[in-house]
């Protein structure tokens, strides 16, 4: 049964990024850091959500978790439903900004076309995938909506883009083993960060801790009296240092060295 539908959170977008990214810092395991998501969402209509990253070079390798391991646990292990499925296809594809679910699968291949027949007969259907690729890898979150209330999620995207960012990056993170939770499969076994490459200077600190609270290179620029191209740089040369992939697993790695708290 889908869970109880949550009345719409007050509180500004900073504001439940910031708590959200306080509690995946404090999350000791996979279960814990899908549960924290899935409280922050389930306000804009979300249900639940699954979600991968793949090796580009051999798709084969990847990190698949769920909040829904009942479903999509047969599901995985039903066919290599990773070829053929049009919304691996179009994050493939480069795609960067979240994209509808039931655009992605208009037109599926006819081998693909019976686990979407599965998924909207149980009322999985509704949704969107938000990106999370990276240099190297193909990866993206996708955010099972309400069949019945699906609306508010539309409106919020940037906001739940920016969650799903950093879920995504704590969960990479903690690389966790496959535990019949929430963890379906993890074949691509990402290698453990033994620490920071070099020590961060402190406006690169300043700047990727305001970017855990959800703020962008202008809006940082303006709290801070930089320029947007400065900004980028600090953040850029942060993500460096810290042998990030993305600005949230740099915020990931920054938390879990001591860098900054929130």
């Amino acid at each position: 049964m889908p869970p109880e539908k949550s009345s719409p959170d007050s509180s500004m977008p900073g504001d439940i990024v910031a708590e959200a990214v306080g509690r995946f810092e404090t999350s000791k395991s996979a279960p814990e850091i899908a549960s924290v998501f899935m409280k922050a969402v389930m306000p804009h209509c979300g249900i639940g959500f699954t979600a991968a990253e793949f090796d580009v070079n051999e798709r084969s390798r990847l990190l698949l978790y769920t909040s829904m391991p009942e479903v999509f646990t047969p599901l995985d292990r039903d066919s290599a439903w990773w070829a053929d499925d049009p919304v691996v296809a179009e994050l493939g594809m480069g795609t960067l900004l979240p994209f509808n679910v039931e655009d992605a699968w208009s037109r599926p291949l006819a081998s693909a076309a019976p686990r979407w027949e599965a998924l909207t007969e149980i009322g999985l259907h509704r949704g969107w995938v938000f990106p999370t690729s990276k240099p190297g890898f193909i990866g993206g979150v996708h955010l099972i909506a309400d069949p019945d209330n699906y609306l508010p999620m539309a409106r919020d995207l940037g906001l739940l883009h920016l969650l799903a960012k950093y879920m995504h990056a704590f969960m990479t993170e903690l690389d966790p083993d496959e535990d019949g939770g929430v963890v379906v499969r993890n074949t691509l076994r990402l290698p453990a960060t033994v620490g920071k490459s070099r020590k961060l200077s402190p406006r690169e600190v300043t700047c990727l801790r305001w970017c855990a609270f959800g703020k962008t290179a202008e809006e940082i620029a303006l709290i801070e009296g930089l320029s947007p191209h400065t900004v980028r740089d600090y953040l850029r040369e942060a993500q460096r240092k810290l042998d990030s992939r993305s600005q949230a697993q740099a915020v990931a790695r920054a938390l879990k060295y001591g860098v900054f708290r929130i």
